[in-house]
């Protein structure tokens, strides 16, 4: 199934989220080499309507052309940002859409554009991979297949709302 462009650009690199706050992407989750950094304007579209670019700092794959951003880190950029002007957007559904080209957004902070403006400086992901999933640490015998580690539950990006203990989506 093929999904809709967005942005007006060439699609541009490939991406993956790391759920995991204790797992740091220092090697391709796809070919194994080491991964360096590289700082890119993200553009987020958090529901029901609000687009957020932030410049952004993740692990890149110069081999995969991957870009790899900590679930954790993006969703507490994310609560700062929402917390003052919109705060009860946070703990909704977001999507991160692509890439922003670092002059649009440079011009973006100093006069905020409209969307359909933005999307003209927008590439999307050329392939946006599932959230990323490590293996339960540990021995396991020959032929045995390690468990999913299962993901934390986000911590700061959660509702307002919500009580203690209460789980997102219940």
């Amino acid at each position: 199934m093929k999904t809709a462009r967005r942005g007006a650009l060439p699609p541009r690199y490939n991406f993956v989220l790391n759920p995991y706050t204790d797992a740091k992407i220092s090697r391709c989750p796809l070919c194994g080499k080491k991964t360096g950094q590289r700082k890119v304007p993200l553009l987020i579209h958090v529901d029901p309507g609000y687009p957020i670019a932030l410049n952004y700092t993740c692990r890149y794959c110069t081999e995969c052309d991957l870009l790899v951003a900590s679930k954790t880190e993006i969703e507490h950029l994310l609560t700062e940002l929402c917390r003052d002007k919109v705060p009860a957007v946070i703990g909704n559904r977001y999507l991160i859409i692509g890439t922003v080209e670092k002059k649009a957004w440079r011009d973006g902070v100093k006069r905020p554009i409209g969307m359909l403006d933005a999307l003209k400086h927008v590439s999307d992901f050329a392939k946006y991979f599932a959230e990323l999933r490590c293996t339960r640490p540990g021995y396991y015998r020959e032929g045995e297949k390690p468990p999913l580690l299962e993901p934390p539950e986000s911590q700061e990006w959660v509702r307002a709302h919500q009580g203690q203990g209460e789980k997102r989506g219940e």
